[in-house]
């Protein structure tokens, strides 16, 4: 039933008369506690006939004549309905609910709400009844009586209700009634301005208010939330919501503590000032007639009474509104009315934030107070556990402490004066990439701000000397390979210029310095010009260290070039530095070093020329620093090794056919005739759109096709062969994978099967070499991550008809030649059990461990880096540091060779520098020293000593680093409390040979790329050799999106590791590091065209584990299934019972939506129906987390939260606590109703089944998430050992 709202503004008797109005009450919050419009099918205005209307307007006026009372024989549905404005609730005296909505044309009384909006109405409606439930408990003019008590009003509510469909039980209408106890308090209270006379005020009735203080009890709780991530506006025209979210849930906020009030008020009171602002030009007849400034003045306007009054001063209002403009325009933002959106105001008001620097929005972090009240949050016992390390600050040498104090304390002040102009991403931005790192494009390029720019040795020089001002010093010593006369000095106006010196060579550009070149021959022309071949040196903040690099240290590059003797502008100082390496040097070369920068300053303060020095090779291109070539550098003959490291590269891109046809060189490596292949696979098919499936599927993504060369085709009219015209003539191998899904999951993923089919490719479809031998003459890995590109074949396959079977006998396939050391010693053996064929290198491994690096780990966790080192066969952990009990016992069960401190690293650390006598060198807290002198003698006596330890890793926690930008006072005193700190004071006062930082992929740009800057300066000026990257698990072996960053270190002495090369495919972008504007870096190759091996798919990693139920917790049990695919045989190994196969217990309503999740792949809460449910409490809850489809838009619409696993697809990336509204929701099971369990987890990093995990199940999540997945760790051990070895071997 509509009412003209036209005629009632014009205060018509006759509207009067129409408009039965209900008596008024509270502010009112709406049926969804949200706004809402109602849809093209939501106005039923009559339900016995329906015409149908595009406009509101209308059809208000071909209803509006009608007398209430009479019955209407047409109606009207109307499907343009306006935005619903407010709504009201009446027929308290006639003891029936009346719902009315009214929108800018009408007030409607609801008769028949469409299906479509049903549910909600019903809900309402229940609101609605009981409100006119209580009113005749309570007021005496209904027979009321407004002295029962509560227990006595709750009794009459359950059995006045108790004929509603909507309620289950007596218990279910109480918990409901208690549950809007507050919202019916609030619709009294409102009737209390037209109260009878003889009716007592609602608002003083104890039952009511009672009523009221229930509902704060059973409706909300107080508590203390863990740190905000997020927070958003809702709003109606009516009401306004304030909602925070923490890594757990979204919270609606209603009464904030003391601390908050200020900023809650602030917020809320802004919120309104939008909203008036959004109404004041929704009332206009053309949005942008009104500017910012007429919106000021008209705000200014306002009566003091109005709930968005400011002040009544223009300036004032308009000084609040540009310092809130970011809430402001939020809420613009997301109103959906185009034109407001971009209405003149908002232009004004971005404009005037620009003008007043106020586009960023900064809330200031607040100290948290204890609170004497308990924490009532039902969740509080089993949520997150909180680690009890305290911020102790670092204990660290004085070397580290100088090379990070230095730059925090040159640096940040002026940063700080920058203000919100050099805001970073903050800390949730920072996780939600990490959230979010499934969805990677192609290619990601990470820039580390402040890069410098691109140095090039092509730019044009000036030239400062005339022919006739330079002369040779002595005769020719050599020729050059082009015949020029080589010489060791030349005399440049009076200057001498040597080879192994360094010169400045002065650019065109004004602004530049000049480049330094170090000379590495001079020569004479043909035309009689002085010349001489020069190495680029670029300085520090050229290089990726950017500010954090010393000013007088530069780095030798294998830039080279010719250059003429007339443009040097004058000769400068380049120490070229070797020092003494090891723990026993390190005292006098820190002497050393101190006497240097003495030195130094006092030249500066003199304003004499910068003396640099020179210890490192910088190879951008290859992300590393490596020692000088000390051997081949300066001698003066006239060979630059620079040029021969061009040279060789040059001579692996040329392609050559050899004689007769029998073979082809291709970068760099030789092909034979019957040689197996690598080869494109899509020369065979189309490629498809490369990309992730929404759960994780690796779409597009093919192996290498495995080929073996029978003949190379050259074209008879081409002189000289080239890769685009040759080709070459193959057969197929096919795989698993190209028969079925069901046989790639029941196979060996490192067979093969012949086929009679052929095909003539191109060469340049050629990736590299693998063989193919017989089964009994390969190794078997003893872990997955053992892969040597060799292959086995025993069947044909047909693919026409898709038959399977043995090898004919009259097939003789041309295996490989060869055999590997495994199937030797088994020959020799006679015998071998399975798991006896491990590679050689383990077994000396075991019996030799002398041969292994004794290795401390650090930040150890449950030791999944220790085990993928360990199983290289490179490392033996001796020692490891862990501060977390549970992981240090679950490192102690599963490495009981080593010895585990259960202690903070600054303690250790603090304690070893004692038993060395090195206090003086220790920068360290009373408290370190404290419970340093604390440890026992056993305990002191077995830590590790300089010169025990050859091999350091660990992955040191930077959680302070990703928000470094908000430290504006005292930011050098958070930093110290970083445990990366400490991580490098251990590396400086052991010495190792090697290093191995692990960290999260964004440790690369924390703080702007300083962090990274910092750590790699710091490592050079011990003397490492260094190498940066980050690798993705996903191509070494397990079936998880896991990107990390690494930085390697090796000692001058040591062969520096290279980065492995991806062995399977995955759906991952190549990952880039950008050093310089045109200078970008990946450690390895993106596997977008394919890898030796295909991905490993979920049910590869967990198809074979027994179903068990929501919160499982029986810690041991049968398989009941043996292993099917390749990667459980291997991740069983032996074991015969499964352990740890238990799951997170969700509560009631997650379990709901969890079942009503679909059981297919990509499956998430957008797959959720829009639908109410009922709790076993009697509670009504929507099925689809309120908070989800209102923050969709900003969230990459939360992809993949209550998400199922796909089958065929892989995990996300492994966290600490999988829980389906948690940092990676995609977490329940793909056929299971429940959430993955700990031993699912375990094997998605690639944990074997032996391995043991201590604690609860909360403690057992937090093991497994912050481990290095252990097939990476021994990808990466494996590069390690053959740097070791190619040193031995030298």
């Amino acid at each position: 039933m509509a009412k003209d709202k036209q005629k009632k503004r014009n205060l018509s008797e006759n509207t009067a008369a129409m408009r039965k109005m209900p008596k008024r009450a509270a502010a009112c919050t709406n049926m969804k506690e949200k706004s809402f419009s109602i849809s093209e099918k939501s106005c039923l205005i009559e339900t016995e006939e329906d015409q149908i209307v595009e406009e509101e307007i209308l059809a208000v006026r071909m209803t509006a004549g009608q007398d209430d009372g009479k019955k209407k024989e047409k109606g009207v549905r109307c499907e343009g309905f306006g935005r619903i404005e407010s709504w009201d609730i009446s027929g308290y005296e006639d003891g029936s609910p009346v719902i009315w909505l009214s929108t800018d044309v009408a007030d409607y009384e609801c008769h028949k709400p469409a299906t479509s909006y049903k549910k909600y109405y019903d809900h309402f409606f229940e609101k609605a009844r009981a409100c006119i439930e209580v009113y005749k408990k309570l007021a005496k003019s209904s027979g009321g009586d407004p002295d029962i008590s509560l227990d006595e009003l709750l009794a009459g509510m359950v059995r006045s209700m108790s004929d509603s469909k909507c309620f289950t039980g007596t218990a279910s209408i109480k918990d409901f009634v208690i549950s809007q106890g507050e919202f019916i308090y609030k619709q009294l209270i409102g009737l209390d301005m037209t109260s009878k006379t003889n009716d007592r005020m609602f608002a003083d009735i104890p039952a009511l208010v009672a009523l009221r203080d229930e509902t704060q009890v059973a409706d909300g709780i107080p508590i203390y939330l863990s740190a905000i991530k997020e927070w958003m506006i809702e709003f109606g025209s009516s009401m306004v919501f304030i909602s925070i979210r923490t890594d757990l849930a979204w919270y609606r906020l209603g009464k904030p503590s003391k601390q908050y009030a200020p900023w809650y008020d602030t917020v809320l009171k802004t919120a309104r000032l939008a909203i008036s602002i959004i109404t004041l030009l929704k009332e206009q007849s053309r949005v942008s007639r009104l500017s910012f400034g007429d919106v000021i003045k008209k705000v200014s306007e306002f009566n003091q009474k109005h709930s968005s009054y400011i002040s009544s001063d223009p300036l004032t209002v308009e000084r609040y509104v540009v310092v809130h403009g970011q809430i402001i325009l939020q809420l613009f933002a997301e109103f959906p009315d185009d034109m407001i959106r971009k209405s003149a105001f908002v232009t004004g008001l971005a404009n005037k934030m620009e003008e007043r620097h106020h586009t960023k929005w900064l809330v200031k972090k607040k100290k948290v107070v204890p609170r004497s009240e308990p924490n009532l949050n039902p969740r509080a016992a089993v949520g997150p556990i909180v680690s009890k390390r305290k911020a102790m600050q670092a204990t660290t040498t004085r070397l580290i402490n100088r090379i990070w104090g230095e730059y925090y304390s040159n640096h940040l002040p002026e940063d700080s004066k920058e203000g919100t102009a050099t805001e970073l991403k903050d800390e949730d931005e920072v996780e939600e990439q990490e959230e979010n790192e499934d969805e990677d494009n192609e290619d990601e390029t990470i820039l580390l701000e402040g890069t410098p720019k691109p140095h090039s040795a092509s730019k044009q020089t000036k030239t400062f000397s005339a022919e006739t001002e330079i002369r040779w010093e002595g005769e020719p010593e050599g020729k050059t390979s082009s015949g020029y006369h080589v010489y060791k000095q030349a005399i440049i106006h009076g200057e001498v210029v040597s080879v192994g010196s360094s010169v400045l060579v002065e650019v065109e550009e004004a602004d530049e310095l000049p480049d330094i070149y170090y000379v590495e021959y001079m020569f004479e022309s043909k035309n009689g010009r002085k010349m001489f071949h020069g190495r680029m040196m670029q300085r520090g903040f050229q290089t990726v260290l950017g500010n954090a690099a010393n000013e007088r240290e530069v780095f030798l590059t294998n830039e080279c070039r010719d250059l003429g003797l007339q443009d040097v502008k004058q000769t400068v100082v380049v120490s070229i530095q070797k020092k003494p390496w090891g723990h026993q040097h390190r005292k006098d070369n820190i002497a050393a070093d101190r006497v240097d920068r003495a030195r130094a300053e006092e030249r500066k303060k003199k304003r004499l020329p910068t003396e640099y020095y020179c210890k490192s090779l910088y190879w951008p291109e290859r992300g590393a620093f490596f020692s000088l070539p000390f051997n081949t550098m300066g001698l003066g003959s006239g060979v630059c090794p620079s040029c021969k490291i061009q040279d060789t590269q040059k001579e692996k891109d040329i392609f050559k056919v050899l004689s007769s046809k029998s073979g082809f060189l291709l970068k760099g490596t030789e092909y034979s005739l019957n040689d197996y292949i690598y080869a494109s696979p899509f020369e065979f098919e189309e490629k498809i759109e490369q990309g992730t499936h929404k759960s994780g599927r690796n779409v597009g993504l093919k192996a290498y096709v495995v080929c073996q060369v029978l003949e190379i085709i050259v074209k008879k009219e081409i002189k000289q062969a080239d890769s685009r015209s040759t080709q070459i003539k193959i057969r197929r191998f096919f795989r698993p994978e190209d028969v079925s899904d069901e046989k790639a999951y029941s196979s060996d993923i490192r067979e093969v099967y012949y086929s009679e089919e052929t095909h003539i490719i191109c060469v340049q479809s050629v990736e590299g070499k693998c063989e193919v031998r017989k089964k009994n003459d390969i190794s078997e890995p003893s872990a997955p991550g053992f892969f040597q590109n060799v292959f086995f074949c025993e069947y044909l396959y047909e693919p026409a008809s898709g038959s399977l079977k043995k090898l004919p006998a009259h097939i003789k396939v041309k295996y490989s030649s060869g055999q590997t050391s495994d199937a030797a010693a088994r020959k020799r053996k006679g015998k071998c059990k399975e798991g006896d064929g491990v590679p050689e290198s383990d077994k000396e491994g075991k019996t030799l461990t002398e041969k292994r690096l004794a290795t401390l780990d650090i930040f150890a966790g449950c030791g999944g880096l220790s085990q993928g080192l360990h199983q290289s066969g490179v490392s033996s952990t001796k020692w490891a540091i862990e501060y977390e009990e549970p992981a240090g016992d679950a490192f102690k069960a599963n490495h009981p060779e080593a010895l585990v401190f259960i202690n903070n690293c600054n303690v250790i650390l603090r304690a070893v520098m004692e038993k060395c006598g090195d206090t003086d060198d220790c920068i360290s807290t009373s408290e370190a020293a404290e419970l340093a002198a604390k440890l026992d003698e056993k305990e002191i006596s077995s830590l590790p000593m300089p010169g025990q330890v050859d091999f350091i890793n660990g992955g040191p926690p930077c959680q302070g680093f990703s928000g470094m930008n908000r430290f504006n006072q005292s930011s050098w005193s958070k930093v110290q409390c970083e445990m990366i700190l400490a991580f490098l004071s251990f590396a400086d006062y052991f010495r190792p040979r090697y290093f191995l930082l692990e960290n999260v992929r964004n440790f690369v740009s924390f703080n702007k790329g300083q962090t990274l800057r910092l750590t790699l300066a710091s490592l050079l000026e011990m003397g490492y050799q260094v190498r940066f990257g980050i690798l993705e698990a996903g191509t070494f072996g397990v079936s998880q999106s896991r990107k990390r960053a690494f930085i390697w270190a090796a000692s001058p002495e040591d062969v520096l590791p290279e980065w492995p090369e991806p062995v399977h495919v995955f759906s991952a972008p190549e990952l880039k590091i950008k050093l310089s504007e045109n200078v970008q870096y990946a450690a390895v190759r993106s596997t977008a065209n394919g890898a030796p091996l295909r991905s490993i798919t979920v049910r590869d990693t967990i198809g074979d584990l027994p179903p068990v139920g929501n919160g499982a917790s029986k810690g041991v049990m049968e398989y009941q299934n043996d292993p099917v695919s390749w990667f459980q045989k291997k991740i069983r190994g032996d074991i015969a019972l499964l352990t740890d196969h238990i799951s997170k217990e969700m509560n009631e309503l997650n379990l709901i939506r969890c079942q009503r999740i679909p059981k297919r792949p990509g499956a998430d809460w957008r797959d959720l129906p829009d639908e109410k449910v009922n709790l076993s409490t009697g509670q009504i809850v929507d099925l689809i987390p309120w908070c989800l489809p209102n923050t969709a838009k900003r969230h990459n619409q939360w992809k993949g939260l209550f998400g199922r696993l796909d089958w065929q697809g892989n995990f996300p990336t492994s966290i600490t606590d999988p829980q389906p509204m948690g940092k990676v929701g995609m977490c329940f099971h793909p056929d299971q109703d429940r959430i993955l369990t700990v031993r699912e987890c375990a094997r998605s990093q690639g944990f074997p089944d032996s391995y043991q995990f201590c604690g609860n199940i909360i403690h057992k999540h937090r093991q497994i998430g912050n481990a290095v997945p252990p097939p990476l760790a021994l990808a990466l051990g494996r590069k390690l050992k053959e740097a070791v070895d190619s040193k031995s071997f030298t």
